[in-house]
């Protein structure tokens, strides 16, 4: 059965503000000066499968960033666009019914194209694991990390006990808990984080969704098999609901399973996430860009422009970029997603 992977790319990472903007989001960022998350992401899967057969989702507005980013990866005709902003449910939804009238059979992989990924050899053994499962198995499957401390900005999957195969099923999704939950998490042994790859036979997720998720695949069918695609598809979406595909589909599917990845991998949800990115120094600092403090410790500091001082500084988060500068505890960093709402509402829209 023919495989194919689908790179979600349509968000805009509010939370990563100022490094992510409205017109340029964290899947188009380098935050070493490097490569794309998006990028990186093309370039992983297609160790697994041909370019040919790898597609991005994203929204129009972001059409002629992808374009750019994608360009002589894969083929620019395989970047599927979105009208509006409708989350994953409608993504996901949309780009399967797509893959259907396009190729009829096969597997598919739903991966974000905005994590960080260490460990290549072993997240790509997942990825198979997945694709394998899937065809061989008729599975719909999610791939759950292996966590290494209590992270609280990311999600959870509660998991039975394994199989001959290291395959368990799901039991559960939690959402980002507090510090002293995510420990309980930990010491159990039963819970993963959660990735947000999927995979599953084209076949087997649209009955899925036709089942849990009906308005979605009435609507986006209907306009799939119309005369005028982009009038409809913007129609339908408009009556979608702006829901995850966690929330509207895979907490209520009752054979979900699930791969344990043991890589190291990061949802750069938040600008708490680039001491990961960056790794931390004698005095557990994490710096991007040009530095010099004293008595600076456990902060983190970016800036690919300006050369960045401090003094006396413990548990703070310094980011400078575009002439916007950004100054917060390091237990706060969620609350951007709160600023930028500020922002917008106080007129600051063009630093958005």
């Amino acid at each position: 059965m023919e495989k194919y992977a689908v790179i979600m790319a349509g968000g805009s990472g509010t939370r990563l503000w100022p490094l992510s903007k409205e017109h340029k989001p964290k899947q188009f960022i380098n935050l070493d000066g490097k490569k794309s998350f998006l990028v990186q992401t093309i370039e992983r899967i297609c160790e697994v499968i041909p370019s040919e057969n790898c597609f991005v989702i994203t929204n129009k507005d972001y059409l002629q960033l992808t374009e750019e980013d994608v360009n002589g990866l894969i083929p620019v005709s395989n970047i599927i666009i979105e009208p509006l902003k409708k989350n994953t449910a409608a993504c996901i939804s949309y780009a399967s019914l797509f893959l259907e009238k396009k190729f009829g059979k096969g597997v598919v992989c739903f991966i974000p194209a905005d994590s960080f990924v260490r460990n290549k050899a072993a997240y790509l053994n997942a990825i198979n694991q997945v694709y394998q499962e899937a065809e061989c198995r008729g599975k719909m499957m999610i791939i759950g990390v292996n966590p290494t401390y209590p992270a609280t900005g990311f999600g959870y999957i509660q998991i039975d006990s394994e199989d001959e195969k290291g395959i368990s099923k799901v039991v559960q999704f939690k959402e980002k808990p507090d510090l002293e939950t995510a420990n309980d998490y930990i010491k159990t042994n039963q819970y993963l984080w959660n990735s947000g790859i999927v995979a599953g036979q084209l076949e087997s997720l649209i009955a899925g969704i036709k089942h849990i998720m009906p308005k979605h695949y009435e609507s986006l069918t209907n306009a799939l098999t119309s005369n005028d695609l982009s009038t409809n598809i913007e129609a339908a979406y408009s009556q979608l609901e702006d829901i995850s595909f966690d929330y509207a589909f895979l907490e209520k599917f009752q054979n979900l399973h699930v791969v344990k990845g043991y890589f190291d991998w990061f949802d750069i949800g938040s600008l708490d996430a680039i001491s990961i990115l960056a790794g931390t120094d004698e005095h557990h600092n994490s710096v991007i860009g040009n530095h010099l403090g004293i008595d600076t410790e456990n902060s983190t500091i970016y800036s690919l422009d300006s050369f960045i001082t401090t003094i006396g500084l413990k548990d703070i988060i310094i980011i400078e970029t575009e002439g916007i500068i950004l100054v917060c505890k390091k237990e706060r960093a969620q609350e951007v997603k709160d600023l930028v709402a500020m922002l917008k509402k106080s007129g600051y829209e063009k630093f958005l």
